[in-house]
C-alpha cells in the first residue's frame, strides 16, 4: 500500500512539472525584438542586388553581334542580366570604420532625385563615408532612368541596388521620402532624416 502511494505521489509530482514546462514562456517569445527604426538600433542585414549599366558593353557589341540569330541575341542578353543579377554589395563590404549613409527611395520620386543631386554635389566631401541607395524591387525597372539622369555610377563612394534583405521593411518609417539611416562606424543608427535635407545638417555627419 506504501509502494502505492509513493508511485503516486511521484507521478504526481512529474505531471505538475511537465504542465509548468508548457505553460512557461520560451525564451524565443520572451526575448526583445529589435527595433531597427531606435536611435542606437544595430543595423538590420543589408544586401542589395547592385546596378550596373551594360549599355555600353551593348553598343561596343552591336557589329558583333548583327549575324547572330534573334534567339542566339536573346541568350547573349540574358548572359548580361545574369551578370548584372548576381552582383551583390553586402555590409561586409562597406566595413571601412567610418559612417555609412544608407538613402531608403523610390527613383520616379522627384524629392530622391533632388536630394540625390544635392549629396553629389557635395560628393568631394565624403572622403571615407559611403552612401546606400536602395530601392524596393518593384523599382527596378526604373532604375536605368534615374541612373542615367543622375550619372550615379560616375562616383565610387556611391551604390545603387535594390533591397533583397527586407532592409526597407524593418527601418522605414512611412514617412516622406527618401529617407536617410545614417549608421557609425559600429552600423548603430545615429540619425535619420525624412524628406529633402540641406548638405550642412548632412555635413556633420560625413567624414
Amino acid at each position: 500500500m506504501l509502494r502505492q502511494l509513493l508511485i503516486l505521489l511521484c507521478l504526481a509530482c512529474a505531471t505538475n512539472t511537465i504542465a509548468q514546462q508548457n505553460t512557461a514562456p520560451s525564451s524565443k517569445t520572451t526575448e526583445k525584438q529589435i527595433d531597427y527604426k531606435e536611435m542606437g538600433a544595430p543595423m538590420p542585414p543589408l544586401r542589395i542586388l547592385l546596378y550596373k549599366d551594360t549599355s555600353t558593353k551593348k553598343a561596343n557589341n552591336t557589329a558583333e553581334t548583327e549575324h547572330l540569330s534573334r534567339r542566339q541575341r536573346h541568350e547573349e542578353e540574358m548572359k548580361e542580366q545574369k551578370k548584372q543579377e548576381d552582383r551583390y554589395l553586402t555590409e561586409d563590404d562597406l566595413n571601412n570604420g567610418a559612417n555609412l549613409f544608407v538613402m531608403m527611395f523610390n527613383p520616379t520620386c522627384s524629392h530622391c532625385q533632388d536630394e540625390t543631386a544635392i549629396i553629389k554635389t557635395n560628393i568631394a566631401l565624403f572622403h571615407k563615408t559611403q552612401l546606400v541607395l536602395i530601392a524596393n524591387p518593384q523599382m527596378k525597372q526604373y532604375l536605368p532612368d534615374f541612373v542615367n539622369l543622375l550619372h550615379v555610377l560616375d562616383y565610387p563612394s556611391m551604390h545603387v541596388g535594390i533591397d533583397s534583405t527586407g532592409f526597407i521593411d524593418k527601418v522605414f518609417l512611412f514617412q516622406m521620402l527618401p529617407q536617410i539611416n545614417i549608421y557609425n562606424h559600429n552600423r548603430k543608427l545615429i540619425k535619420t532624416y525624412n524628406g529633402e535635407v540641406a548638405i550642412d545638417s548632412l555635413r556633420k555627419y560625413i567624414e
